[in-house]
């Protein structure tokens, strides 16, 4: 009975770290289920810790086959995790992107609209922001980060809100958006709102130069998904992200805190939509994000900027917020060029 037990234990472990490719009844992948989708937010260290525990126990087994089994079944779960994810730590960007055009975006979630106006200033100086998403940013607090950006240098910039939350509401609903005016950022239809979702704002930049000759820069959405419920299924969660897809056949650039990581299947259905994560193509995937875990031990990768279509990251980080349970990713996009 005892080795019955160990054999299910190891099972559900493996299943765990693998969850989102596991198909589970009429919700595709069992990332779809509690507490599949909040250990899979953790899967290098999930990874890590099932790869410890398994070789803690092929020791104990000393070489017994039918003792060992399951022990090793887990080791190879674990490893062939950590290959799939180790690649996010090795940049692919081009040898000449820095001679490359192209615009700077930030996303900074200023945790309720509490982040000082000066910190998101220090930010956009530190990475030379052109567009900076400002998830759980109300619409009173971006027109004073657009105010103190003006104020702090030689050119306008410019606010947008998602105009479905009041101007001072300090819950995590509000999404904001600040842009240098010369960008020429241009307001998009939001589309249908989904019950109960996180603003987004839409824009076009229709005044960015390439060396291709192109006027317009990418058509960029600021956005902040739902997180994942401590419930049975994660549907509103899944829908947000999801809702995502038709924006990177198209070739946007979104922005913000997706409350998911690349190992959750609707990141991999964005993916597939033609979406690519900056930090995971410059090398630096693996930083983590959200830093508000539980004990302040587990930290989260969930704040993305993806690209698609003709745009592509040439460079990316993350940095501290002070005031904030988040850290800032910034990326760097430009053009794909011929070839």
């Amino acid at each position: 009975m005892g080795r019955w037990l160990i054999w299910l234990a190891c099972g559900v472990a493996s299943a765990t770290v693998w969850a989102s490719y596991v198909p589970a009844p009429a919700r595709g992948r069992l990332d779809a289920f509690a507490p599949f989708t909040q250990l899979l937010a953790v899967r290098p260290a999930l990874a890590t810790g099932l790869a410890l525990i398994a070789a803690a126990g092929l020791a104990l087994t000393r070489g017994r086959i039918a003792a060992g089994a399951p022990f090793l079944l887990l080791l190879l779960c674990a490893a062939l995790a950590w290959a799939q994810m180790a690649p996010r730590a090795i940049s692919d960007a081009p040898a000449d992107a820095e001679a490359q055009d192209g615009i700077t975006v930030l996303t900074a979630n200023t945790l309720r609209s509490s982040v000082a106006p000066r910190v998101i200033v220090g930010l956009v100086r530190r990475t030379d922001a052109d567009v900076v998403s400002l998830p759980e940013t109300n619409a009173l607090l971006a027109r004073r980060i657009a105010r103190a950006l003006t104020a702090g240098g030689d050119e306008r910039w410019q606010a947008f809100d998602d105009r479905v939350t009041r101007p001072d509401d300090e819950r995590a609903r509000p999404t904001s958006l600040v842009v240098r005016a010369a960008l020429g950022a241009r307001r998009l239809p939001e589309g249908a709102r989904a019950p109960h979702a996180h603003g987004q704002v839409r824009v076009r930049l229709t005044r960015m130069r390439t060396r291709s000759g192109r006027r317009g820069g990418p058509a960029l959405v600021a956005v902040h998904a739902l997180p994942p419920a401590p419930v049975a299924t994660q549907q509103h969660w899944r829908r947000d992200v999801l809702a995502l897809r038709p924006l990177c056949r198209a070739g946007w650039v979104v922005v913000g805190d997706l409350n998911a990581t690349l190992d959750h299947s609707p990141m991999h259905a964005l993916r597939d939509a033609g979406c690519a994560d900056a930090g995971a193509a410059t090398g630096q995937g693996l930083k983590t994000t959200w830093v508000a875990g539980p004990l302040g031990v587990f930290r989260l990768v969930i704040d993305h900027v993806l690209t698609s279509g003709r745009w592509r990251a040439t460079a990316s980080g993350v940095l501290p917020i002070a005031g904030s349970d988040h850290r800032a990713v910034w990326a760097r996009i430009a053009e794909r060029r011929p070839g």
